[in-house]
């Protein structure tokens, strides 16, 4: 944008009231002036003396009259003071046009303070004030975005704290009842549901960590060798739903890769339970492939399951976004999966992203530079 500097613009101001300062200056020396008096007294005498010639009088009584000439110090005084109301004016001009945007800019910044984030400043303007303005606009836009996205966060929390929570309530119940044999065939439900409560825990907690730290969390890097990640991550999801077939395909000679092995498995356990969730048919297989591109290792987690709209495809990384899609009790989850990946894949130095198309699948690339 072509911005232009608010002293530019006083500058050409102050200039605008210096010409016309200077044009009054030359109309009242001329109106004034001496050489325009004597003209103007030899004028009037011509035509009084001819007034007379043609019978208005006998002659001019007592001789031709002499010209009163303005005051000495005329033509200075009405200088000064066209001057004052130029100066005046131009303050006044200049107050105004200063003062409306800030008066916008007061008003919105007092709204939002009062608790009106729908309150924007809408300065239009193409100098420091309009900056300002848009820059206020934006704060507003994005603390009402993360507001909404907290009030949807405990909403998120809620809805997935209180079906485990029930579900503990109730064996609880049964076993202080006496009917051990009831709560013993509630254990295993008892073990799902704590561990959704401690993935919900960590997710939380990891994404106010990073949050915090700016993505400078410190990672505890190692040299780890690909194949082991793959491999590792394949047990986990294999352990967890024995009956999804899981396909893996891991090039051989991949050189090693330097990240911290912990928070680096759990983006490839994310996405591999992605998978599993937003495949309906338990027979379809999920594809975990780990390959080399350039500088790079890949990996590659592709299903055949609901896939993703494509207006959500921008959102999916978003924090609590969850698409209309995924909101069923079975995929569970407050939308931080994702949000946690990419910023762990940033951390490493590598990437995250989504290619998808509704009821074909969906297929999350990672990347992450080579062991240099």
């Amino acid at each position: 944008m072509n911005r232009r500097r608010l002293v530019t613009r006083l500058v050409l101001l102050a200039a605008a009231q210096m010409i016309v300062l200077a044009a009054a200056a030359l109309v009242i020396w001329w109106i004034t002036g001496p050489q325009h008096h004597h003209g103007g007294d030899r004028g009037f005498q011509h035509a009084f003396d001819h007034g007379f010639e043609h019978g208005f009088g006998h002659g001019p009584p007592h001789g031709p009259p002499s010209s009163v000439p303005l005051p000495r110090g005329e033509g200075p005084l009405i200088t000064l003071i066209a001057g004052f109301a130029v100066l005046i004016l131009g303050a006044i001009l200049t107050a105004r046009w200063l003062v409306r945007p800030i008066e916008k800019l007061s008003r919105a910044t007092k709204a939002i303070g009062d608790g009106d984030l729908s309150a924007r400043a809408g300065v239009d303007r193409d100098d420091e004030i309009g900056e300002l303005g848009a820059d206020i606009d934006e704060m507003a836009h994005r603390i009402e975005r993360l507001v909404a996205t907290e009030r949807e966060l405990l909403a998120n929390v809620a809805h997935e704290l209180r079906t485990p929570l029930s579900r503990i309530s109730v064996a609880l119940d049964l076993a202080a009842e006496g009917d051990a044999k009831r709560a013993r065939a509630s254990l295993e439900d008892i073990a799902v549901d704590v561990a959704e409560l401690d993935a919900l825990v960590n997710d939380i907690l990891t994404a106010a960590r990073f949050e915090i730290g700016k993505r400078e969390l410190p990672l505890r890097r190692a040299t780890v060798e690909p194949a082991a990640i793959a491999n590792t991550a394949a047990e986990r999801l294999r352990a967890h739903h024995p009956d999804r077939p899981l396909e893996v395909d891991v090039a051989p000679g991949l050189p090693a890769i330097d990240v911290d092995p912990v928070l680096f498995r759990r983006v490839i356990d994310n996405l591999l339970e992605n998978a599993h969730k937003y495949t309906p048919d338990a027979s379809s297989p999920i594809e975990l492939r780990v390959s080399r591109s350039g500088e790079d290792v890949v990996f590659e987690v592709a299903d055949h399951g609901v896939g993703i709209a494509a207006e959500d495809l921008p959102r999916v990384f978003t924090a609590f976004f969850r698409g209309e899609r995924s909101r069923s009790r079975e995929t569970g989850g407050v939308g931080l999966g994702l949000t946690l990946a990419r910023r762990i894949a940033d951390a490493h130095g590598g990437n995250v992203s989504i290619t998808s198309e509704i009821d074909r699948g969906t297929t999350a690339r990672l990347t992450v530079p080579r062991l240099t």
